[in-house]
């Protein structure tokens, strides 16, 4: 009797350390507030269409009003959609008319957020991840997208285990309302999808979706009709590091995307306990990269994808605030974002012919003199 007394107190207390660490996390990524200036209260509803230039404003693409919880069945996607005009206010438009609006052949893209973040802190993040992303332009034209899911929890309870878990399930729901929102852009705008954190797992399954896979029993209709450029960078990637693997949970995902960029961060606190929040949760992409198993098992695809150590920038952080206060990171992924033409790479095949091939991954480099160019 001793003996099973012990047990269950060792249990409780294993269980009570994983709550602690997890709280931890839910503390560190959800209860701070950003200084960010609110936006202006001129209303420019009555611009048209035609005057929303690429440079001087950004959308919001929320999924509140749409299902949370789904049936076997294809969800309805309902989105909400407001214009934001760098200086001019904001305005609330419909879907239709936003994808009326985007400019065909200027790249699209679609930063995706985390868990523990409110609606109120999404809204000033999608102003800092704007001007983060026009920081490395350099005079190229770039349509902005934030894609806003329900993340938040109302309080700050040791449950926090269950609430990892269930927000993770959510961002992989929304990864279809994802893919239904990519469908809809015009197919001249390639597309680059900037995940952070449970983001890059609403990335990973719209992705797998796209490819013909299921998530939760649900597919995609539109399922590997969509065959635009797509580039994708993970930051914090918290999903398991061999989740994209041939097989795996989001195995078909890296048939949608033409290359990605790992972030990885080997500092970053909540990806550091990730291995507690799930008895097979295993390590983090976003922490550990793409291992040397994972790149066997990917064959071929292991040339789409590029881990890139970001620990001396971000340090023992994990907010995507810190991200956006680093100007280099913005130029470390501008070739994913703004699509510069790849010129291509010459080879010799074994007789010593001349061959000509497409690069697959696109070189990483910082500039030297980010700030003049």
């Amino acid at each position: 009797m001793s003996l099973c007394f012990l047990t269950g107190v060792s249990v409780r207390l294993r269980h009570l350390a994983v709550n602690l660490a997890l709280l931890f996390w839910a503390t560190v990524c959800g209860a701070h507030t950003f200084d960010v200036p609110a936006v202006p209260d001129k209303d420019p509803a009555s611009l048209p269409a035609t005057s929303w230039g690429t440079d001087g404003g950004y959308w919001i693409v929320s999924t509140y009003e749409s299902p949370q919880s789904f049936c076997l069945q294809s969800p309805e996607f309902v989105p909400s959609v407001t214009r934001v005009e760098c200086g001019c206010g904001h305005s609330r438009v419909c879907f239709k008319q936003m994808c009326r609006s985007l400019v065909p052949n200027v790249p699209v893209c679609i930063f995706i957020h985390g868990s523990f973040v409110s609606l109120a802190e999404n809204r000033q993040q999608a102003g800092m991840t704007h001007r983060w992303l026009r920081s490395s332009a350099c005079g190229h034209p770039l349509q902005v997208i934030n894609f806003i899911w329900p993340s938040s929890r109302p309080i700050l309870i040791p449950t926090v285990k269950i609430d990892v878990n269930l927000l993770g399930r959510r961002a992989a729901r929304n990864g279809w309302y994802l893919a239904e929102l990519i469908r809809h852009l015009p197919p001249e705008c390639p597309v680059c999808l900037i995940g952070h954190s449970h983001g890059c797992r609403t990335v990973a399954s719209a992705l797998h979706l796209m490819g013909g896979g299921s998530v939760q029993g649900i597919t995609h209709l539109a399922a590997g009709s969509d065959m635009r450029p797509i580039r994708t960078v993970f930051a914090a990637a918290a999903i398991r590091h061999d989740w994209l693997n041939p097989g795996e949970r989001y195995g078909r995902a890296l048939c949608s995307t033409d290359c990605l960029i790992n972030l990885e961060n080997r500092y970053d606190p909540a990806l550091f306990i990730y291995p507690l929040s799930n008895l097979f949760a295993g390590r983090s992409l976003g922490s550990i990269g793409f291992t040397d198993g994972d790149r066997r098992d990917l064959g071929n695809w292991s040339r789409k994808v590029q881990d890139y150590d970001v620990s001396e920038f971000i340090g023992v952080g994990h907010l995507w605030p810190r991200f956006l206060q680093d100007q280099r990171l913005a130029w470390l992924i501008r070739n994913f974002v703004y699509f510069p033409k790849c010129g291509p790479t010459a080879g010799t095949t074994a007789s010593g012919e001349q061959t000509v091939s497409e690069t697959m991954v696109l070189p990483v480099a910082f500039p030297s003199e980010p700030a003049n160019s």
